[in-house]
């Protein structure tokens, strides 16, 4: 697999070579865990295969690896070449607002990568985005204001950049309102937590906040004398 992968047919699994053969391992094992029984592969695996096999077959280097020798004809793209009707590509949505304003641009390390069919724009898509966004391109007409396109292989195209008018793209998902938020009760204002039952709150001055709530004052000395007054009044009266 690694062998067909590397030094046949990459772009059948969505895959492009740099200049130099190097392929990145993170793209590569992302590929073969798409392939059925493949899924366990991992870099450990890869190292077993570049050191054990003899003669060496592959050549690990930090992030990236080729086959040996590597395949001249897969290191660059054909001569450009009039593109077929529709090309396609699936972008990720966080990407989605910024192509419909700005179209496809290629990434910092390579060049814009497109599918000759929806099912493989959409298995490059899957690798970095579930639910990836499918974006059509108008081909000839980019090709006719001058776009150059690179076929790779049988499945895919290369590119520079892709304007927005010449891409049919699905329109951005409108963003729900914010809910206003909710005021805050005296309470929260004041930083205090539920109160306890039977505790009373208090504001900035140390004032309860519920004036119905505030103690009764204490009766004086005098209201005794008042209730003793009004008892002998009651002995008087004649029954």
């Amino acid at each position: 697999m690694l062998t067909y992968i590397l030094s046949h047919r990459p772009d059948e699994f969505g895959l492009v070579l740099d200049a130099h053969g190097w392929l990145s391992i993170k793209e590569l094992l992302r590929a073969l865990s798409e392939e059925p029984g493949w899924g366990f592969v991992r870099r450990s695996h890869l190292q077993d295969a570049v050191y054990l096999l003899t003669p060496r077959r592959f050549e690990i280097a930090e992030n990236l690896i080729r086959s040996l020798p590597a395949n001249a004809a897969l290191c660059r793209a054909t001569e450009s070449e009039w593109p077929p009707a529709l090309l396609y590509r699936a972008i990720t949505r966080k990407s989605h607002p910024v192509v419909a304003q700005q179209g496809l641009r290629p990434p910092p390390d390579g060049q814009l990568i497109l599918a000759r069919n929806v099912e493989m724009a959409q298995r490059i898509g899957h690798r970095r985005d579930p639910q990836a966004v499918l974006v059509t391109v108008q081909a000839p007409a980019a090709a006719a204001a001058g776009t150059q396109f690179y076929r790779y292989g049988e499945e895919l195209f290369l590119t520079t950049a892709i304007p927005p008018n010449f891409l049919q793209i699905p329109p951005c998902p409108k963003e729900e309102p914010k809910k206003p938020a909710s005021k805050p009760s005296v309470s929260e204002e004041l930083g205090h937590s539920t109160a306890i039952p039977g505790s009373v709150l208090l504001d900035i001055q140390g004032k309860p906040l519920n004036r119905s709530k505030e103690p009764r004052r204490k009766k004086g000395p005098e209201w005794k004398e008042q209730a003793r007054r009004e008892r002998r009044q009651r002995r008087r009266q004649p029954r």
